[in-house]
């Protein structure tokens, strides 16, 4: 396929808007030991996370979508052929395509002022030169890491003068450890028991391998202590964690200012060090009030604070102007580009949306590897598993409309059972698991959340695949101009005979389809009436225990009450629309011609 071919004409200038998928209900649930065999490495071999384990007491009962599934597949005539498994490989040619030079972010030229100079030093090669204490030596040492990365070199030693940081590098490069290591290397010679550093994260993911990879690089540090608090986990535990005054919480800003407030052992009065992770995701996702809450809660005249981002926007650099102060900023590598040992493959879907479950099916069973799919809403995730599961191909979905539990099991999942992961940009920043292929079922609203989504492979100096399914709009061609100009492009082949055949199959199975999704509603419904009655009960039997409990306080109680109306929440598009139409009610329109001449009129 020519490359004209691919791109036809492509218009970069598209609006788009960033949709998130963040309706994640709240769940009680137990974790004790989270993911005690995880391995953070940089080297060649990685290991990775092995287990999402949480506690088994009091786990709610869950709909058992699989075996719904293979009840439905039992049931169906035999009739079809399998035919994945005795079809020679087929060898894939790929045209290769022109590799351009990368596009250069637009910069405030008056923005360096605000800055510090970076330090000078060379480059470090080793993490004996970074003059690290022999404790965290020797956990770096148990990890397997060989050396360095570029932005752990640059940052580490400028942490430890205690300077601010805002710092920017490609995903997968290392940026965890780059602001773990100095900061735990700070809290050796802790002199006293209270929380002395927080690092925010935009997902209850992020943060439980943030927690992993902190133990491990601390394990031989005595008496250094750790504690989390995000959404979606026992509440009443986190309190109990959090009362023993770890020295690093890792935290969503959501449950970290609910912690602030409603935990009278919790206090932020002693942190010293603030990490802010994933900045760009954080205020995507709508985190700029909550980033602010807790700004002002933490004292800044003896706050070191450390920002770390992949893409910086104006939004983040607002950020940093109010929170850090005379910072020194480390970009690492050139902005919106891909990671170098990336292959990009393009399969142009032109006027086939129909068949992209169907092509879909035909590249998993020919891929040999750890697998991820992106999707643009979670409806789809799931029908997809749906579909997969009925052609019998068994996956794991992660998505907003999972509890906090559902998603550690589907990960744990993945991790040890299956090798395909189904799900929305939930997962497309900061997890750092060990991926071959990357597919991108449905593209990307913008460029940015497509590096995002293949930076989940390549990384740590590793090759990896992406595949994109390219539709006919400007967007789509928009975003594929920028990443043939940014990395190593190729256009995939495929057998279009082989997918129209695999989507009869499909078209087959689609009252099945239905049928399987039925049941799903209707055993949830079940579950939810159980749950119910459950809930009825403890309220009477523990009626005075609970009502003697504190009413917890929420910052945004106030906003939230103007935004309801005849006590019906207002949704998301209507609370925008809303604060849009504050916003131009403050703006002050243009005078015309007649008002211009009606006041003059007056003054005579």
């Amino acid at each position: 396929m020519a490359k004209e071919d691919l791109l036809l004409t492509i218009d970069s200038d598209v609006e788009v808007e960033n949709d998130s998928d963040s309706s994640v209900e709240d769940v009680k649930k137990e974790i004790s030991d989270i993911n005690p065999n995880f391995e953070f490495s940089i080297g060649d071999e990685v290991d990775e996370i092995k287990d999402w384990d949480v506690e088994n007491d009091e786990i709610a009962k869950d709909v058992n979508l699989d075996e719904i599934i293979e009840r439905k597949r039992g049931h169906l005539p035999e009739k079809e052929e399998e035919n994945s498994e005795e079809e020679a490989d087929e060898d894939e040619e790929h045209d290769e395509m022109e590799q351009g030079g990368s596009d250069e972010e637009e910069e405030d030229p008056d923005a360096d002022e605000f800055y510090e100079s970076a330090p000078t030093n060379e480059t470090s090669t080793t993490f004996q030169e970074l003059q690290l204490s022999r404790p965290i030596l020797k956990s770096i040492q148990s990890l397997s890491f060989t050396s360095p990365t570029p932005i752990q070199s640059s940052t580490i030693p400028i942490a430890l003068l205690g300077k601010d940081i805002v710092a920017g590098a490609q995903t997968g490069s290392g940026k965890t450890a780059a602001y773990l290591i100095p900061l735990i290397e700070r809290l050796i010679f802790k002199n006293a028991t209270s929380t002395k550093a927080i690092i925010l994260t935009p997902t209850r993911e992020l943060a439980i391998q943030v927690y992993d990879v902190g133990k491990k690089l601390g394990q031989f540090v005595k008496n250094l202590s750790f504690g989390l608090a995000v959404g979606g986990l026992n509440l009443r535990q986190q309190e109990q964690q959090l009362k023993s005054r770890p020295d690093i919480v890792i935290a969503t800003p959501g449950r970290l200012i609910d912690h602030i407030r409603n935990s009278p052992s919790f206090s932020v009065e002693d942190v010293q060090v603030l990490v802010i992770d994933e900045a760009d995701r954080m205020l995507e996702e709508g985190f700029q009030e909550e980033l602010t809450e807790i700004l002002s809660l933490i004292p800044k005249q003896k706050r070191q604070t450390l920002l770390f981002s992949a893409t910086m926007n104006t939004k983040v650099q607002d950020l940093v102007q109010l929170s850090l102060n005379k910072p020194v900023r480390v970009m690492i590598d050139p902005p919106k580009t891909v990671a170098s040992r990336l292959e990009q493959q393009f399969v142009r879907i032109r006027k086939r949306e129909n068949l992209k479950p169907a092509l879909l099916f035909q590249l998993l069973r020919k891929l040999d590897g750890r697998i991820v799919v992106f999707v643009s809403r979670k409806e789809m995730a799931h029908k997809l598993r749906v579909i997969l599961g009925l052609l019998g191909l068994k996956v794991a979905e992660l998505h907003g409309a999972l509890t906090q539990e559902q998603r550690l099991a589907n990960m744990k999942l993945f991790m040890n059972d299956v090798n395909v992961l189904v799900c929305t940009d939930l997962a497309a920043r900061g997890l750092d698991i060990r991926i071959e292929y990357v597919v991108n079922f449905d593209m990307p609203k913008t460029y940015e959340i497509y590096l995002h989504r293949v930076g989940r492979t390549a990384r740590a100096g590793r090759k990896g695949t992406s595949i994109t399914f390219v539709g006919e709009s400007n967007q789509d061609r928009a975003i594929v101009k920028a990443a043939i100009n940014n990395g190593r492009s190729v256009a995939r082949k495929v057998d279009w005979n082989d997918v129209e055949a695999i989507n009869k199959r499909i078209e087959e199975k689609e009252s099945v389809i239905d049928e399987v999704l039925q049941e799903e509603k209707e055993a949830k419904e079940i579950l939810r009436a159980e749950m119910q009655l459950n809930k009825a009960s403890n309220l009477i039997k523990y009626e005075k225990d609970i009502h003697s409990r504190p009413k917890r306080t929420w910052f945004k109680s106030d906003v939230m009450g103007q935004l309801t109306k005849h006590g019906k929440k207002v949704n998301s598009k209507k609370r925008k629309a809303n604060e849009e139409k504050k916003d131009n009610e403050k703006r002050s329109y243009k005078k015309t011609k007649a008002d211009r001449s009606k006041k003059s009129g007056k003054r005579k």
